[in-house]
């Protein structure tokens, strides 16, 4: 993720420098920037550049400043608020898609504040679908609906949702067992069922009727379609498959996954015949992708971290890293920069969605 931590005292500024140094330790954090006064122009000018905003000033200074660049829950970043007495962290905007929630627990836990989280779902003890989407990287195809949805769990209604066998792992879930009755089912995307008897919305009503009344199962319906997601390696000469086996599930920590939500494994062409790699490929029933070193060479990325040893050795900017984009497909971006474990590098990168 890419944060920015905007302040205008120099409390606020204390805290800032603070809370960078911690960020700048955890893997899942690709970028942090410090901004200082400039509310105005700063938010107007790079709103878009980054995944979650960190303000450290009064709330209403950031809800009158944002306003105008709000655009959509689907798109805008997380937004959090910290008073500047470090006792809270507020969950302001894109709490569910943005991580906008989780992320304030994140930053409390930093500083040692209390969260703030409002979202009717989250208050309940369920978890909405689209938190369900943000946790485990699910495309939204009907986002119109996710309100809908998420009322029916606030007021205690299990939606019905079906889940491809590779994803039975929610079953153990508490908080989708406490949401979601769950079914398995062939296909290999995951479905959300409004219950027919209730009304859905006022627009969906309208075309089905203007369609007959065809369509209107589609309307009732919410499908969530899992983006690809890579795990890149690398690793020293002669390493283990409990070795790399080992880095793989820790990495999966970082992001709070399971091993079943992987997809794929990619390295590059130099480790291929690497016993440890191939090893937990054959163990984790993973596809491996082997990258070729001329690829990797004409592949650029902003994620990406140069690595000097690598490049002297192989004449490549990195292994696990590219190698993760690369398979993950254009548009992708990296969850986990490049972590080592024990001899073995792992980075974990994501498909766009656009597919």
């Amino acid at each position: 993720m890419r944060f920015a931590i905007i302040s205008v005292t120099e409390e606020g500024k204390k805290i800032a420098s603070d809370l960078e140094l911690d960020l700048k330790n955890d893997p899942t954090v690709l970028k942090v920037d410090l901004f200082h006064k400039n509310v105005n122009e700063t938010f107007r000018d790079l709103f878009d550049d980054y995944d979650c905003w960190i303000a450290i000033m009064a709330t209403g200074i950031v809800v009158r400043t944002l306003c105008p660049h709000i655009r959509s829950k689907l798109s805008d970043p997380a937004v959090l608020v910290i008073s500047e007495n470090r006792k809270h962290v507020i969950s302001l905007l894109s709490g569910h898609l943005g991580g906008g929630n989780q992320l304030s627990i994140k930053v409390a836990g930093i500083i040692g504040a209390v969260p703030v989280i409002t979202t009717s779902t989250d208050l309940k003890g369920r978890i909405g679908i689209d938190s369900l989407a943000r946790q485990y990287w699910l495309d939204i195809k009907q986002p119109k609906l996710i309100k809908e949805v998420n009322q029916l769990i606030a007021e205690d209604t299990k939606v019905d949702l079906y889940i491809p066998p590779s994803f039975r792992f929610l079953e153990s879930h508490p908080l989708v067992g406490m949401s979601y009755k769950i079914h398995i089912w062939d296909e290999s995307f995951i479905r959300a069922v409004l219950p027919r008897e209730l009304n859905i919305s006022e627009e969906s009503k309208r075309k089905s009727e203007e369609n007959r009344g065809v369509g209107i199962e589609s309307d009732k319906t919410l499908d969530l379609h899992p983006l690809l997601l890579v795990a890149g390696l690398g690793s020293k000469k002669g390493v283990t498959g409990d070795q790399v086996f080992f880095a793989i599930r820790s990495a999966l920590q970082h992001l709070h996954l399971p091993l079943e939500r992987l997809d794929a494994l990619a390295t590059a062409e130099v480790k291929k015949d690497e016993t440890g790699i191939l090893e937990t490929a054959a163990k984790s029933d993973l596809p491996l992708n082997i990258v070729p070193l001329q690829v990797i060479s004409h592949f650029k990325h902003p994620d990406c971290t140069p690595s000097l040893l690598v490049q002297r050795e192989f004449g490549v900017q990195g292994i696990c890293e590219p190698a993760s984009l690369i398979t993950a497909r254009p548009g992708s971006h990296l969850l986990l920069r490049k972590t080592a474990y024990n001899g073995v590098t792992v980075a974990i990168a994501v498909s766009s969605g656009n597919d």
